[in-house]
């Protein structure tokens, strides 16, 4: 039997991306906030970015904790 690596970016979102209460509770239990995720959002799009030689990256999660501020959640593996 195969497993898909989750650290797959198509993997992480056929995973997480139907489950958005899954998600905030992996994230609220794996990240060192001083304030838990309150809400989250998918974001579609792809960033390029400025210098040709970097990553070019796919934004994952917007998310919002309950002091209303907000951040980026993307998957990285390196």
């Amino acid at each position: 039997m195969r497993y898909l690596d989750p650290k797959n970016d198509l993997t992480f979102r056929k995973i997480f991306g139907q489950h958005p209460l899954l998600l905030k509770s992996f994230l609220n239990a794996i990240l060192p906030l001083p304030v838990p995720i309150k809400d989250l959002e998918y974001l579609p799009a792809d960033l390029v970015p400025e210098v040709p030689l970097l990553k070019y990256s796919i934004v994952d999660v917007c998310c919002i904790d309950d002091n209303g501020r907000q951040f980026i959640v993307e998957m990285q593996m390196l």
